[in-house]
């Protein structure tokens, strides 16, 4: 196994906080071949997919005393993508998830392993040439706030076009989404995270927008004994808010010990109706770490700047990333979302890496001391969690297990909160 495939694929997005399929170093997307005639662009197409079991265990689940939340899963994911001709391309897939021994209890289940789905994910057109790639239809997308984040039986999805010039350390890239499948729906929406379907203590039911469109891109430079990476995008969500995205990392490129400094700034205000009032947020972050081998050890420290007038005390608005635990602030705990619980500071150490080539491990301590709003107290959330990556090789090639398990604990409340979470995948 490529253990550098493990290591975080952006500054901002931890390693615990990356997709399953990453995790376990699975190709989501193979490539194609070329097709010369109409036959060969299905003779030399290529199947993909995953089985997996997803098994969630929580206890006094956010922070509710005495509810435990026990969901068993199973499903995955079959696709299929055509061989290339004169540059074009076609993908499906679909997706299915179905529950052992469930409780009756809504209460009682995970809200993202509960429900029972069988989903059309994947059904894109694409036309590739040299590094410009355009896609429509529906597809996987990876932009601050607009990811797959399938750490769940199936991907958030997206409907709309993207255009993608470059390779992933130097592009531009632009896209326009009118629809969203979230990990729970069977089918694309004009709706997002903050949505009632969603969000069971949703202000909003099931309003619906037009989407958003982003553009953004990134440059990497050599600078000598330094690496310099940068990425800008912004983007508009519709009726929900307008937000400008910048992050930068500055590391040493050569020796057994790489030192590394991050920074981010994330601006936001309104957008058209404003579903959720009035937004007026301002975030600035700052990461501080080293890399030995595969062993990757960072300090991160986000700043959410409080204003009484805005939505949750200044917090972050993220139409599809809301309430799904990942995003790529410096500072993020496992079991909530940063921006899902006010303003303040925010602060996170994290150590991950590779035992050897088949087994991955890390730890992660947050502490969020934030306040949903001017007069309420800080939250002063503690979070501690572990995780293990563990790939098998040989006649059970394809198969990995990974493991979570986290804790959090709030001063105000009664009973901690843990959650772990076990996964066993067969990927093809």
């Amino acid at each position: 196994m490529n253990t550098a495939a493990l290591q975080p694929e952006t500054l901002g997005e931890p390693v615990q906080h990356q997709s399953l399929s990453r995790l376990n170093d699975e190709q989501t997307t193979s490539q194609s071949s070329d097709a010369s005639s109409v036959a060969e662009i299905f003779s030399k197409g290529s199947i993909n997919g995953n089985f997996r079991t997803i098994y969630f265990s929580g206890h006094n689940a956010f922070f509710n005393k005495g509810l435990t939340q026990d969901t068993l899963s199973y499903g995955g994911k079959l696709g299929f993508k055509t061989a290339a001709y004169d540059g074009f391309s076609a993908g499906v897939s679909a997706y299915v998830q179905r529950g052992i021994a469930h409780s009756d209890d809504p209460a009682e289940r995970d809200r993202d392993l509960g429900p029972n789905i069988t989903a059309m994910g994947e059904a894109y057109l694409q036309w590739e040439h040299d590094q410009f790639k355009i896609t429509a239809g529906n597809q996987e997308i990876d932009v601050p706030y607009a990811s797959m984040y399938d750490w769940r039986m199936a991907p958030q999805l997206f409907q709309g076009v993207s255009v993608h010039y470059g390779d992933d350390a130097n592009y531009l890239s632009a896209m326009r989404m009118y629809r969203f499948k979230s990990y729970i729906d069977n089918s694309f929406k004009k709706q997002t995270t903050y949505n009632a379907g969603f969000d069971a203590f949703s202000g909003i039911d099931d309003e619906e927008t037009d989407g958003f469109w982003g553009i953004g891109g990134a440059r990497s430079l050599d600078l000598g004994p330094v690496q310099l990476n940068a990425k800008a995008w912004q983007f508009d969500y519709d009726d929900y808010a307008r937000m400008t995205y910048l992050e930068a990392q500055l590391s040493k490129r050569e020796g057994d010990f790489k030192p590394f400094i991050g920074t981010q700034i994330v601006r936001e205000n309104n957008e058209g109706r404003e579903l959720l009032s009035e937004v007026h947020s301002r975030v600035y972050g700052v990461q501080l770490g080293v890399k030995h081998n595969s062993l990757t050890t960072s300090l991160g420290y986000d700043r959410i700047e409080p204003d009484k007038n805005s939505y949750l005390n200044g917090a972050l608005v993220t139409p599809y990333a809301h309430g799904v635990s990942s995003g790529p602030l410096f500072a993020q705990p496992f079991l909530t979302t940063t921006q899902d619980l006010g303003a303040g500071n925010a602060y996170a150490f994290d150590i991950n890496g590779a035992l050897r080539e088949d087994v991955f491990i890390g730890a992660r301590y947050s502490f969020m001391d934030l306040k949903p709003s001017e007069s309420a107290a800080s939250i002063n959330q503690s979070e501690y969690l572990a995780f293990a990556v563990y790939k098998f090789g040989g006649n059970l090639k394809g198969w990995s297990i990974t493991e979570f398990i986290a804790l959090q604990n709030q001063p105000g409340q009664e009973k901690n909160y843990w959650q772990n979470r076990l996964a066993m995948e067969y990927a093809f």
